[in-house]
């Protein structure tokens, strides 16, 4: 019994190594799936076994390696935490944000802790044994409330998910798929819908940024698009935004806990109105480089380009990293996966074409100009200094770069695509919305909005001789337009609707700050 004991108390480290994971999961555990625990609990507890070894081999001492190890886990998991926390903070003119900075006092807080437990005379079989005891509690709660939460939502995902509430069938009639004649489907011209992330209008480019973005428009225009000068997002994110674009209609019908819970947006997203129609007419859908990391595969798909290896693109995996002293390493290994998938995006938009007979669909989210601000004017490479600037938006100059590269290389994409007049595609280039400087989204003031809301939108309907209305349009409305024009469907044309986020889990209808005069 007495050996067991003894066995017990130094698993202490082990069970330590499973926390930072679990701990993650179970705040996130709505949005996660359970999957993609494996990979960073074996990682981790792989490693601390590893270092467990090679400490007991140097100091012959079980409980002494086994102290020198969780304390070498609390400081590495407590180190992303505070680094986060402290990021941006200066004292003077010194950044004390900066890994440098910080990575001595967790130093010297490590060095002196192993000196202590290689240095005491103290037993610390109880010690050990009573740290182990409390680790081992702490991980119990947490996996209760992973399975209670778990068991209770089993079934939720596909028995709720459909319902005469949420079903996009009965919530709006109009919305719903097509069979068109199977002799028109060679007729019918390719459609690429490219998303810009967080492209403001030209005019609040103007108004906001002091930058003049007429050169592009004035591309754009003699190229054969309308580009709309008015067009608003429906919603402040990328996620509802799309969602409703891709589904034709609004969210507001969906409930905090459907969101959140049941998923509903995710599920919506992949199996999008949008290309299930496209799909019904014979097309093939072409994806590019998914831009969420929680949205899997899904059905529709035909091809998915640039695709970012699933297990090394989790979410759960970049979070735990991200809590870890291995942040720094994580920002350059994002950095550069990021500057990938965006070239990667450009050179493949015009090459789709080539790889089928049938009509196709290229459905392509690009994150930019959204930051991180990874490129130069001219695609020259540009770090993103710290974690938090992978999500800041305060570098205007960094901002109105991304607008420039993206430029010249959507400049070069129409070309490639336009370069057939005989078989012209249908192009829409849209953000899904604007930009994140000094928006107080407590202030519904027309200046904040105008900043959030306002996007780039711009389509080029081959054959269709009138011009879009110079209304406000926005993306709600977008494939509505486009299936009428095209595919002869009858599709009403909704009223086009801003709306922002509120504290309880619903919107706000901002339309008329946004519209007035």
């Amino acid at each position: 019994m007495q050996k067991n004991n003894k066995k017990f108390s130094i698993v202490h480290p082990f069970l330590l190594s499973l926390f930072p994971v679990l701990f993650i999961y179970s705040q996130n555990v709505y949005e996660l799936s359970v999957q993609e625990i494996i990979l960073p609990v074996l990682l981790i507890l792989f490693a601390a076994v590893l270092l467990w070894i090679l400490v007991r081999f140097i100091i012959k001492n079980n409980e002494k390696s086994s102290f020198i190890i969780s304390l070498l886990l609390v400081l590495s998991f407590t180190y992303g935490h505070i680094y986060l926390l402290i990021d941006d903070f200066t004292l003077g003119n010194s950044d004390i944000g900066r890994h440098q900075y910080l990575l001595i006092p967790f130093a010297i807080s490590f060095i002196v802790g192993t000196y202590y437990f290689v240095k005491t005379k103290r037993k610390l079989n109880n010690a050990s044994t009573i740290s182990s005891a409390i680790t081992g509690t702490f991980i119990v709660i947490i996996l209760i409330n992973i399975a209670t939460y778990n068991i209770g939502n089993v079934d939720s995902f596909d028995s709720e998910l459909i319902t005469t509430e949420t079903s996009l069938a009965t919530y709006d009639a109009t919305v719903g798929t097509f069979t068109p004649h199977q002799d028109e489907i060679r007729n019918y011209p390719d459609v690429y819908y490219i998303i810009l992330d967080g492209y403001m209008s030209s005019s609040s480019l103007k108004e906001f940024l002091n930058y003049d973005n007429q050169e592009f428009i004035s591309y754009l225009s003699n190229k054969g698009f309308n580009v709309n000068h008015k067009s608003y997002t429906n919603y402040p994110g990328s996620m509802p935004s799309v969602t409703s674009t891709l589904n034709m209609m609004y969210l507001n019908f969906l409930t905090e806990e459907q969101v959140k819970h049941i998923k509903i947006p995710q599920k919506m997203y992949v199996e999008n109105t949008v290309m299930q129609n496209f799909k019904s007419a014979g097309y093939k859908i072409i994806n590019i480089q998914r831009p969420f990391p929680f949205i899997v595969s899904s059905s529709l798909f035909d091809s998915v380009v640039c695709e970012r290896n699933k297990y090394v693109d989790s979410q759960l995996f970049n979070m735990t990293i991200k809590t870890s002293i291995l942040v720094f390493l994580l920002e350059k290994w994002e950095e550069h996966e990021l500057r990938e998938a965006a070239l990667c995006n450009f050179a493949e938009l015009s090459k789709q074409h080539q790889k089928f007979d049938e009509p196709i669909f290229v459905f392509s989210h690009i994150l930019i100009p959204h930051p991180p601000y990874l490129f130069g004017p001219e695609g020259e490479s540009v770090s993103s200094v710290r974690p938090q600037g992978l999500e800041s938006w305060q570098n205007e100059e960094g901002y109105i770069n991304s607008i420039k590269f993206a430029n010249k290389k959507i400049m070069q994409v129409v070309d490639g695509l336009l370069a057939d007049p005989e078989n012209s595609p249908v192009i829409i280039i849209q953000a899904d919305h604007g930009y994140g400087f000094d928006v107080d989204a407590s202030k519904l003031s027309k200046e904040n909005l105008e900043q959030r809301m306002s996007i780039l939108s711009a389509y080029y309907l081959p054959g269709i001789e009138e011009n879009l209305s110079d209304d406000v349009i926005t993306p709600v409305n977008t494939f509505r337009i486009i299936f009428n024009s095209y595919f002869n469907a009858d599709y009403d044309l909704l009223e086009n609707k801003m709306y922002l986020d509120d504290n309880d889990g619903g919107y706000v209808d901002v339309t008329n700050i946004l519209t007035s005069p």
